[in-house]
């Protein structure tokens, strides 16, 4: 079968949708032969895609890599190449790109309902769009995946599409690159990040108020105030929406010189991150999977997150649970984190890795593919 998979918002593989389109389509190459993948991208990503024939790569223009231009760039120009190309089956990997008509079966790949969840993530129009308009987009799509059973239930509720044409599909970690890292490489590592006492680590974004930068810089200084943690807090993420107002609060934190902003994380250097950190606290308020969680864990490294949205379930036996409207209870968790018995210790992270190892792109791949034999052969699901 002819596939058209869609990589033109992307954003050069930094955000969680980008991880989640080069791992589907490297997974897809590797083991599906069956599958003749085809990828419509930016030039400027092409290079992510090292795998992928010359002749399989679809160029989108590049005055389409704004996201106004990518979104009608996809309306209005997505299903010509579909016919040059002789394109069986489409797959959109993100809500904002599906397509209103599409001359064969889509799928669609939707990775959390954050329009509905959490509303002051999103401006006017964005909300409008996200609210209005895509729901709208959604009950035409063939068939979607939802990458938790969270995503999928909210699918259901929210934008009102049918269950039997929602398929969950988990999320799946490189095994390769995550994984426990020998300790002369964490000391190496902790060397060259002048990295000399302990911290607590959080990956995300500078978002806000979506990931919740600010409530964990509030219980990190009142944990520095009981003396619960003699070490730091360290933020790696790119720049986004608000994240001025996450520098302010550092800026003026009476412990600022115990928090640094590390700024983008290359991937190849995530998982010496997890390695060296005391743990990962992960307080985000809106989550549709959460990577980083599994990410940690396979490391070896222990979590605790917010007891919201798709988290618990991803987090899995291991993970510390809180409260991430209360910065009492995250304070609490980062506190039990680090008064952990070597013991406890041990077995968190011997647990943490074991659940980690559940989640393969393997699987996802597998599944995404049986996705489209369904529709293909007229299974649930109809074509827009």
């Amino acid at each position: 079968m002819k596939v058209l998979l869609s990589a033109g918002m992307i954003q050069g593989g930094r955000s969680g949708v980008g991880r989640y389109v080069i791992s589907l389509a490297d997974a897809m190459v590797r083991e599906h032969p069956e599958v003749e993948l085809h990828v419509a991208g930016l030039d400027a990503d092409r290079a992510l895609f090292p795998w992928l024939k010359g002749d399989r790569w679809e160029s989108i223009p590049q005055k389409a890599a704004g996201g106004l231009g990518n979104l009608v760039w996809h309306q209005r120009s997505f299903h010509e190449v579909v016919k040059r190309r002789g394109i069986d089956l489409v797959h959109i990997p993100s809500y904002r790109r599906m397509l209103w008509s599409c001359p064969v079966p889509q799928v669609a790949t939707i990775h959390d309902c954050a329009p509905f969840v959490l509303r002051e993530k999103y401006d006017f129009a964005r909300g409008f769009f996200g609210r209005g308009v895509v729901p709208r987009i959604a009950r035409r799509v063939g068939h979607i995946i939802a990458v938790s059973e969270t995503t999928g239930a909210d699918i259901h509720r929210f934008m009102k599409v049918p269950a039997e044409r929602i398929t969950v599909l988990p999320n799946g970690i490189d095994h390769q690159m995550f994984r426990p890292a020998s300790p002369e490489a964490v000391v190496a590592f902790r060397e060259s990040k002048n990295l000399k006492c302990p911290f607590f680590l959080y990956v995300a974004r500078l978002e806000h108020p979506a990931k919740n930068h600010v409530r964990l810089i509030r219980a990190f200084e009142g944990l520095v105030k009981t003396g619960g943690f003699e070490g730091e807090l360290i933020l790696p993420g790119a720049p986004w929406h608000g994240e001025e107002v996450i520098r302010k609060a550092v800026d003026e934190s009476p412990v600022r010189e115990r928090i640094r902003l590390e700024g983008f994380v290359d991937n190849a250097d995530l998982p010496l991150w997890y390695a060296a950190a005391e743990a990962l606290v992960f307080p985000s308020l809106m989550e549709g999977f959460g990577l980083p969680l599994l990410e940690a864990q396979a490391c070896g490294t222990r979590i605790a997150c917010a007891d919201s949205t798709s988290l618990p379930e991803v987090a899995g036996p291991a993970g510390l649970l809180f409260d991430g409207l209360d910065e009492a209870s995250m304070e609490s968790a980062m506190a039990k984190l680090a008064a952990m018995s070597p013991e406890e210790r041990e077995r968190r992270e011997c647990e943490g890795i074991g659940w980690a190892g559940r989640f393969t792109w393997s699987a996802h791949a597998a599944g995404a593919v049986a996705v489209y034999r369904k529709l293909l052969s007229g299974g649930t699901g109809k074509p827009c």
